[in-house]
């Protein structure tokens, strides 16, 4: 598809638009705009939505793991966690580590756990269940969390972000600055310029199926 020319109109308000840009920094100082910047910086350290997060949880053991008790836990139980949203954690699960097993929470809170573990066997079940506590990495992204992502698509109703390479951001039309224009098949921002990386703010998230989750965001109000 042939680009569209632009007319000489459109081309001396984008001048005049970086002119303008140009001119109100040099007003500003070099301090502002350093200021401006690092409090942006500042929010998206002191928001961050990856966690940590210490967990225990009560896990069934079967028997062809009896020798292998922790390795058996993270094959049945831990791995299939990846890059899924797990409900009582609300969040998507990155990784874990430290695994230990205990007879009860209290015990698998410290990590210098019991060396022998019993397991509990009820009744005529052929799985035994023990306390195994993790210590996992979780990625929460909370109503006015900040995230610094690419763009990855874009249409007149909508500006799609990619986050971590993995996770989709979508910024309605409504959640982005009035002074944002649709030209030329992209987003541009009051200079004109399309960006290739956005800062958002999450409005919220919500688990979409197949274990991944549905973000919202906007550009307004940062």
């Amino acid at each position: 598809m042939a680009k569209k020319e632009r007319t000489a109109e459109e081309i001396a308000a984008k001048a005049a638009r970086k002119a303008e840009k140009a001119s109100s920094k040099k007003k500003s100082g070099k301090q502002v705009v350093v200021a401006a910047a690092k409090s942006l910086d500042e929010s998206l350290d002191q928001q961050s939505p990856i966690q940590r997060v210490t967990a225990t949880l009560y896990i069934a053991l079967s028997p062809v793991v009896n020798n292998y008790p922790i390795e058996g836990i993270c094959a049945e139980h831990f791995s299939p966690l990846y890059l899924q949203y797990y409900p009582p954690f609300d969040g998507v699960v990155l990784s874990y580590e430290n695994v230990r097993l205990s007879e009860n929470p209290e015990e698998g809170l410290r990590e210098d756990g019991p060396s022998t573990v019993l397991a509990r066997s009820i009744n005529e079940y052929g799985v035994e269940f023990v306390w195994a506590t993790a210590d996992f990495l979780i990625f929460r992204p909370a109503p006015s969390t900040y995230l610094k992502a690419e763009v990855n698509l874009q249409n007149e109703s909508i500006l799609g972000l990619l986050y971590l390479n993995y996770f989709t951001v979508s910024i309605p039309r409504e959640n982005l600055p009035e002074d944002w224009k649709w030209e030329d098949g992209q987003w541009v921002d009051a200079q004109g310029e399309m960006l290739k990386e956005v800062v958002c703010k999450v409005v919220d998230f919500e688990p979409s199926g197949e274990g991944s989750i549905s973000i919202t965001g906007t550009l307004v109000g940062l």
